[in-house]
């Protein structure tokens, strides 16, 4: 591992994450206090777990999920969020029982995995009302930054060039950004994604002894947590290594597995733990039941929405604050034509005609899976699946593109002014949706009249904005690594002649 690439891998971490940190602080700008989906359900999880209480057991009668006592400035906060939604209930909105300065009410994120939940609920515990929820986008927004810093810090080491820094900035979509501000653990799970892509795909053959095992450890750092922070995360966790493994080649995965097989062994032994801790939590949370005659909110099971693939691609791109509120529709032509390039280049120019073939097979499983777990959950929850379900996979598609691209060289001539090109595009798709999704709320009476709403201009958001897509650009394209600008290989070359 040479100085220098250390030093191009921490320069881009560290630009990257000033870049996050400003286009989060927009959306946290841009969207009112609970106006996030399900925000509220999810602020009272945290508070609860905050406070001890990590495993919820009773239902509500009038309401959805489970019952929680929470300080009652945080409830009152809400409240006016939480009844102009069609789909909540009274429990879900006005206290069921009082008891000094805290009161119970109803949360349906009652049963997700409580760790995240405890880090962000904690450090809110100090501040009341909406202040309090402020300070857990703050926290979610922190987490998610540091984690899509390090994939991106991390993706030198696999030989980033120009292509896959654009990779890296198309793959941070609005919808990413506006994920990790809620508190929730959408953002994270994402930020962990491109954390376990970046670590795996920079394992090449070129690695020195230490390099290998502090990767090796990273990425079963980032799969410790993506095995039990929500439910979907041990299908991601293995989605994204098959990829690498298939890209890599076989052979050369289990060479590298033979040379490390005490960090490997070590890891393995940790996802493992990790995964059974989710399993755990998954049979406790699931053994008390919604008692009889309790209201139940269920997404209408309409089989055809079960293969709304165009939908949920546009999800992914941007649908704020909630699944059914899409981005201004212009935007999305100008992001697919900028995912479009980078995928069809990688797949026609790639660097062979075996990982242009993995290549295809990996879009063909991105759109299939969804498929096959929206047809799987229809019974019990309808048609709830959202395309952000999918991003801690996909996050790290693009930069492997771009990766695929560089090692090519593919347009030596024409690339740069494409990527220049590219990058507008991507700017204004992002100034346009955090500009967008507050101008909806200054229309919105409710959103409008909160007083604990802290908004500048949609102007200043929109410079916020194009302020932190100038920063990302400037920092990736300037900290590309010698060795791909040399020309020399991305993935490790013996992947290239072994299956």
């Amino acid at each position: 591992m040479t100085d220098e690439r250390v030093r191009l891998a921490v320069r881009r971490s560290a630009w990257v994450l000033v870049a996050v940190l400003l286009a989060q602080a927009a959306w946290i700008l841009a969207v009112p206090p609970f106006r996030g989906i399900d925000e509220f359900d999810h602020a009272y999880r945290a508070a609860g777990v905050a406070s001890g209480q990590w495993h919820l057991t009773e239902a509500p009668v009038d309401g959805r999920g489970w019952l929680v006592w929470v300080p009652a400035d945080l409830v009152e906060g809400a409240r006016a969020q939480c009844e102009a939604l069609p789909y909540t209930g009274p429990d879900n909105c006005r206290p069921v029982a009082t008891r000094g300065d805290q009161v119970e009410i109803a949360t349906t994120a009652g049963q997700y995995n409580p760790l995240f939940y405890w880090v962000v609920g904690t450090v809110a515990r100090p501040f009341h009302g909406a202040a309090a929820l402020y300070a857990m986008r703050i926290t979610t927004a922190l987490v998610t930054a540091c984690l899509l810093a390090l994939g991106a810090g991390l993706l030198s080491f696999a030989g980033a060039g120009r292509w896959a820094a654009l990779g890296l900035v198309a793959a941070i979509t609005p919808q990413v950004l506006f994920s990790g501000v809620l508190p929730a653990p959408n953002g994270p799970e994402m930020g962990l994604g491109l954390v376990l892509w970046s670590s795996l795909l920079a394992l090449d053959g070129s690695a020195g002894a230490r390099r290998e095992r502090l990767l090796l450890a990273t990425a079963f750092a980032a799969a410790v947590p993506l095995a039990f922070l929500r439910y979907l995360g041990p299908l991601w966790l293995v989605c994204i290594v098959i990829s690498v493994v298939t890209l890599r080649g076989w052979a050369s995965t289990w060479q590298l597995v033979v040379r490390r097989r005490a960090t490997v062994v070590a890891g393995v032994v940790a996802v493992g733990a990790a995964t059974a801790w989710g399993l755990v939590w998954m049979v406790i949370a699931g053994r008390y039941h919604v008692p009889v005659g309790a209201k139940v909110y269920e997404a209408p099971a309409q089989w055809s929405h079960a293969f709304y693939v165009p939908l949920w691609m546009m999800q992914m791109v941007g649908a704020f604050p909630f699944r059914d509120i899409p981005a201004p529709i212009w935007t999305y032509p100008l992001a697919f034509l900028v995912i479009g390039l980078l995928t069809w280049g990688a797949w026609r120019r790639g660097a062979d005609p075996r990982r242009s073939r993995v290549l295809l097979w990996l879009v063909v499983a991105s759109l299939v899976v969804p498929i096959l777990l929206a047809l799987a959950l229809m019974p019990s929850m309808g048609a709830a699946w959202q395309g952000r379900y999918e991003l801690p996979f996909l996050i790290g598609f693009l930069p492997l593109c771009g990766l695929l691209l560089d090692q090519a060289g593919f347009a030596p001539t024409e690339g740069g002014r494409l990527i220049a090109i590219s990058a507008v595009l991507l700017t204004v798709v992002q100034v346009a949706c955090v500009v967008h999704v507050e101008q909806l709320e200054l229309q919105r009476r409710i959103s409008a009249g909160d007083p604990s709403w802290v908004h500048p201009s949609p102007w200043v958001i929109g410079a916020i904005m194009a302020l932190a897509c100038g920063v990302a650009w400037y920092g990736v394209r300037t900290t590309v690594t010698s060795d791909v600008e040399a020309g020399l290989p991305v993935l490790d070359e013996a992947a290239s002649t072994t299956g």
